[in-house]
């Protein structure tokens, strides 16, 4: 059986986990919390997430490798995914959320019950390897400046987002209506069936439902519980804050 391990709630990490769910595969599902170094370095030689180990082969890293490792070994069946579409309008909408989702949903995580977190260590592991803007310039930090700056320097920038979360939202929640044009179907984002523009949409548009107050739309909202339902990986809805 596949055994994978994962840490963050990152993004790349739940698109490595969507390719079980939508093959029916099961797999050993390995948490590793946040300021674990030792474990990802004896697999791989270096602190990288998600990881695949199967029986009697190399574990391997990077998540769409991932994907396609497993969607394309015969052994698993035939492959669900076609190809990526190109789509310019799901680039563009992914570039235009990109600052706001980030500014949203990097500073919940580690305020969220998720194994990765359990320990307090782990939570700052988590602050202290993701810079975040400065609430007034806007600017983000090299990480060499940011890990100068200190957890007093860390947490108050993180907070500062977390109260900017009204006019935060509010962006995020605009973007979202555009995104119903976005949508073809609860079934797919792209007419022709599950691609590999579902890993990484759909990848997107779970982590913006740990926030409270968003808004969407039904298409959107449609799609968002299809795929959750498909992947075997529940929203974030019930802890969203």
């Amino acid at each position: 059986m596949p055994t994978l391990y994962v840490y963050d709630h990152c993004p790349f990490c739940i698109r490595a986990r969507m390719i079980f769910g939508l093959k029916g595969i099961k797999y050993n599902l390995l948490f590793l919390a946040n300021d674990d170094v030792e474990t990802p370095t004896a697999l791989v030689g270096k602190k990288l997430v998600p990881i695949l180990e199967l029986p009697g082969q190399a574990p391997m890293g990077e998540s769409l490798d991932i994907v396609r490792k497993i969607d394309e070994d015969e052994q698993w069946g035939a492959p669900v995914l076609k190809p990526d579409s190109g789509r310019e309008d799901i680039k563009a909408w992914n570039k235009r959320v990109s600052g706001v989702m980030r500014l949203l949903v990097r500073p919940r995580y580690p305020k969220g019950f998720f194994p990765e977190f359990a320990f307090s260590r782990a939570r700052l592991a988590f602050v202290r390897n993701h810079p975040i803007a400065n609430p007034e310039s806007g600017d983000i930090p090299d990480k060499p400046t940011w890990f100068d700056m200190g957890p007093e320097v860390w947490e108050s920038w993180y907070d500062a987002h977390m109260q900017n979360t009204p006019a935060l939202l509010k962006e995020l929640n605009d973007a979202l209506k555009d995104a119903e044009g976005l949508v073809d179907s609860e079934e797919s984002v792209s007419p022709g069936g599950l691609s590999y523009d579902d890993i990484v949409f759909w990848d997107r548009l779970r982590g913006a439902t740990l926030v409270k107050g968003i808004e969407f739309g039904p298409k959107v909202k449609a799609y968002l519980e299809g795929m959750s339902k498909k992947c075997d990986i529940p929203l974030l809805t019930d802890i969203a804050m």
